[in-house]
């Protein structure tokens, strides 16, 4: 499930807990550039299929546009989107003017939304207003907010009834005592139960709120005070992970991010790790955590402008590779970003930037190196990757129905050996030269049965090696080793006694030759065995003309002809 649960309409392929569904498919983790993919669908049967074999893929740079000001912000902080059934809605908390903007889409989530700014509820949102989530519990939908300092801090709910266009109501939790300037939070229902969680930035402490079996009730709170290090914590993120629950914490101060593992209930008591890193996070704000396929990865945000990727490869308990996206013109001073979700082929997430009161769209496009790109085919056709890299393959069965699922998967293409034998080249009879790449490589299969990286030839041939390098990828090149007889490229019968025949010394010892020579034009001006004598220039008994002629020359039946020109001068 994601955060709050809500994007059927996104064809979410991205969960929180990998979960198996009825959409399944088999596909090779590895493959050359080249290869021919073979998918074998394990789906249950359904009436549509989309397949994408190059759709969005968070192991690439997001491109980026700012959609400004759309309406009534104020000082973005938080924002948070959901599909009610009746359209598409983001919930927005204006850190400034301590209100809740309202973007309305319709239809089509990308499109230019209405926008409505609800107010602040007679003085309910809180001054600094921070965090806010969207929840929806037996048909009726809810937002969550946090935010204020000292005294002041609180969390508010507003009701919404049966849709989210609906004028809400503002209920205010009076009870709440353990809350100091909360920042981001989540709600999540565990075996019937509702809870919550926000970090405390004055108090460097993390609060849990338990609303028992209805999510109206009045909470009671939990300050679990300060596990694996809090420096102001900001953002907070969960994810459910092989059984387990981790809540993930970005540290304004110290630029690091905090891991808790709180086991297999999100009630347990968590133990602390510092996962930080420095020399990338720059006052980390707010953060995304999401699994991809097989992949698990963050995204931070640096306060003054940057994004940090972190890729959790080895689970979601090691230590993550943290990759700068470096500095993104589109981003002023961003505060909070949402989950990722994916629509169509492309993988969308949204930040927004308090300073100058905009929303920024980060999104990650399908690519066009897979042959085909998509398929409506049950079974899908073979697919060819002409790029190295790491693809997302994904499935949507029967789309935009209560039935839909979702499933995808990962592929590396590997690079293949760029196997070049060089130009043909040619070989004096009586003598042998080596041939072979000059690049190493970890198998070599030659034509002969070599092995070897080069090998000696002395025979007129083709010679083929196909190479394999670490990735187990082949290649193949061969090389042609034509043999030099020697033949003059010219002769001059002109009666003086001297070169007066064309004379083909190697041929003196092959007799049974058989040559042909041809004018410009293609016609027959001599045939005979070079034991019968070298040619003397004429033809049917008459010199012929002083001109350029081709000959074609074979010497046995297993060996190439030889071809080129030779020019009678007079």
């Amino acid at each position: 499930m994601l955060r709050n649960k809500l994007f059927i309409f996104l064809l979410i392929l991205i969960s929180l807990e990998q979960s198996f569904g009825q959409a399944l498919f088999l596909v090779p983790d590895t493959v050359c550039i080249d290869d021919s993919v073979v998918i074998e669908n394990q789906s249950r049967e359904a009436n549509t299929y989309y397949w994408n074999f190059c759709s969005g893929n968070l192991a690439y740079n997001p491109e980026a546009e700012n959609l400004g000001n759309q309406g009534t912000l104020d000082g973005p902080a938080f924002i948070d989107f959901a599909d009610d059934g009746t359209g598409y809605f983001a919930l927005i908390t204006n850190h400034n003017s301590a209100t809740i903007t309202r973007y309305s889409y319709g239809e089509n989530f990308l499109s230019d939304p209405s926008s409505q700014n609800l107010g602040n509820f007679g003085g309910m949102i809180p001054q600094h207003v921070q965090g806010i989530q969207i929840v929806n519990d037996d048909d009726n939908w809810y937002a969550f907010i946090v935010g204020g300092q000292r005294d002041e801090s609180r969390l508010v709910r507003l009701d919404f009834g049966s849709t989210l266009s609906n004028n809400p109501t503002a209920h205010v939790f009076q009870n709440i005592a353990s809350l100091d300037y909360p920042a981001d939070l989540f709600i999540v229902s565990e075996s019937g139960n509702w809870y919550g969680f926000t970090v405390n930035l004055n108090t460097n402490s993390i609060t849990r709120f338990d609303f028992g079996t209805n999510i109206e009730n009045t909470p009671t709170d939990t300050n679990l005070g300060n596990i694996g290090g809090l420096e102001r914590p900001t953002g907070i993120f969960p994810i459910k992970y092989n059984g387990n629950w981790y809540i993930f914490v970005s540290n304004y101060e110290g630029d690091h991010i905090t891991r808790l593992d709180f086991g297999a209930s999100i009630t347990g008591t968590p133990t602390g790790t510092d996962i930080g890193n420095p020399d990338y996070l720059s006052y980390p704000f707010d953060m995304t955590i999401i699994r991809d396929c097989e992949r698990i990865y963050g995204f931070v945000l640096n306060r003054f402008g940057d994004i940090i990727r972190m890729e959790f490869d080895q689970g979601i308990e090691s230590e993550p590779e943290f990759i700068s996206l470096g500095q993104n013109s589109n981003l002023y001073n961003p505060h909070g970003i949402s989950d990722v979700f994916r629509v169509g082929d492309t993988l969308y997430t949204f930040v927004a930037n308090i300073d100058n009161s905009t929303i920024t769209q980060l999104y990650f496009p399908g690519c066009d190196n897979a042959i085909p790109a998509s398929s409506t085919e049950k079974d899908p056709p073979t697919v060819i990757y002409n790029q190295p890299g790491i693809y997302n393959i994904s499935l949507v069965i029967d789309e935009s129905t209560a039935d839909q699922e979702n499933y995808c998967r990962d592929i590396v293409v590997l690079e293949a050996p760029q196997l070049e034998l060089g130009n043909d080249t040619s070989l004096t009879p009586g003598t042998s030269i080596e041939i072979g790449p000059e690049d190493d490589y970890t198998e070599y299969e030659w034509s002969t049965g070599g092995s070897s990286q080069t090998i000696s030839v002395d025979k007129a041939g083709i010679y083929t090696l196909r190479v394999t390098n670490e990735f187990g990828c082949t290649a193949e090149d061969e090389i042609e080793v034509i043999l030099d007889i020697g033949v003059p490229n010219f002769f001059t019968p002109n009666g003086d006694g001297y070169n007066d025949t064309w004379e083909i010394p190697f041929l003196r010892s092959a007799p049974e030759a058989f040559i042909q020579v041809f004018d410009r034009f293609g016609n027959s001006v001599a045939s005979f065995r070079y034991g019968e004598g070298p040619w003397d220039g004429t033809t049917n008994g008459e010199p012929a003309s002083a001109d350029t002629y081709w000959y074609i020359i074979e010497t046995d039946s297993s060996s190439k002809p030889f071809k080129g020109s030779v020019t009678i001068k007079r």
